[in-house]
C-alpha cells in the first residue's frame, strides 16, 4: 500500500470523526469548558492538516517538484489541473492553521476552530482527487 493510500485512509477517518462530533461543538465556550471535546477536536483537526500536508508533499515529490515549507507543499498542488482553484484555496491555509494549533494553543481563537470544522468540504474534495491522482481505488 502506498504512503498516499495510507494517509488518505487516515484522513477519511478523521474527517468522519469530525463530522460525527461537530454537533457537540455548540460554540467556543464548550471548547473552553470540555477538555475532552477540546482535545478531540483539536487533535483531529491537527491530524487532518498534517495529512493534507503529507499527501501534498508526496504528490509534489512524485511530480518532481521541490518545496521547503509545508505551505509550499500545498501550493505545489497547483500543477494538477484536476484540483480546482476552490479546492486549492480551501486547503492552502491548513499549514498556517496547523502551526497555530501547535504553537499558539494557549491563546487559540475557538471561533477559528469552529470555522475550520465548518470548512472541511475542500479537504474532502482534495482527498477524493488525491486518491485518483495516486491511482488508488
Amino acid at each position: 500500500m502506498s504512503p498516499v493510500v495510507e494517509r488518505l485512509a487516515e484522513l477519511r477517518r478523521h474527517l468522519a470523526h469530525l463530522h460525527e462530533i461537530r454537533p457537540r461543538v455548540t460554540g467556543p465556550e464548550i471548547l473552553r469548558r470540555d477538555l475532552t471535546l477540546h482535545n478531540d477536536v483539536l487533535f483531529s483537526l491537527l491530524t487532518v492538516c498534517q495529512l493534507v500536508i503529507d499527501i501534498a508533499g508526496a504528490l509534489a515529490a512524485r511530480s518532481g517538484q521541490r518545496f521547503e515549507t509545508y505551505a509550499d507543499a500545498v501550493r505545489s498542488l497547483a500543477v494538477y489541473p484536476e484540483l480546482s482553484s476552490a479546492v486549492l484555496q480551501g486547503i492552502e491555509k491548513l499549514p498556517g492553521f496547523r502551526n497555530v494549533v501547535v504553537h499558539e494553543y494557549v491563546t487559540l481563537d475557538y471561533t477559528r476552530v469552529i470555522a475550520a470544522l465548518d470548512s472541511l468540504g475542500p479537504v474532502e474534495e482534495f482527498a477524493e482527487i488525491a486518491r485518483r491522482l495516486d491511482g488508488s481505488s
